[in-house]
């Protein structure tokens, strides 16, 4: 009885370790919609660059007062789609995705969100800047995640998102 304690422990701190590296240390954000100011909707092309792959998809995101919805197509076909009401996501994939749908989230908040909801949204030991073309988050101390812009309007243009501790690339081409 007790292996079998110590089997689910190993196995439950394991999934734990998982979870952790694919978040890179940071849960989900806890950023309300209304925060963005209004009803949008971005149409996305979105490539991600890891070590030894590269993948490339269309986003399309819509935002309003009450959710965060954001769709990934390929060719047409649904991906996923993701829905978020500033506490609880709701996801459904129709393909395995190579980044969880929290990560996902997370990152298109971290490059789009207005800096004072992202700032308040920040566990512990995270801290965020920014200047005019440049968002810098920090994990105790060092640099986490770096977002680099075409322009100053986080939801336009070119964002070139870069993940140092899970070692990935996003890059986020959003139309005018």
């Amino acid at each position: 009885m007790r292996a079998v304690r110590l089997i689910v422990a190993a196995v439950l701190l394991a999934l734990a370790g998982c979870a952790t590296l694919l978040s890179g240390g940071l849960p989900l954000l806890q950023v309300a919609p209304a925060a963005f100011g209004g009803e949008r909707v971005l149409e996305q092309r979105l490539t991600m660059r890891w070590p030894g792959e590269t993948r490339t998809l269309d986003i399309v995101a819509s935002i309003d007062d009450r959710t965060v919805s954001l769709v990934g197509l390929a060719l047409g076909v649904r991906l996923f789609s993701i829905d978020y009401d500033g506490r609880t996501l709701r996801s459904t994939e129709n393909v395995p995705m190579a980044l969880p749908a929290e990560r996902m989230l997370d990152d298109f908040l971290i490059v789009h969100a207005p800096l004072p909801a992202l700032q308040a949204a920040l566990p512990a030991g995270w801290e965020v800047s920014e200047t005019a073309r440049q968002r810098v988050l920090r994990h105790d101390g060092q640099n986490a995640i770096v977002v680099d812009y075409s322009n100053d309007d986080r939801l336009a243009g070119r964002a070139q998102l870069a993940n140092l501790p899970l070692h990935y690339q996003l890059t986020i081409d959003t139309a005018p």
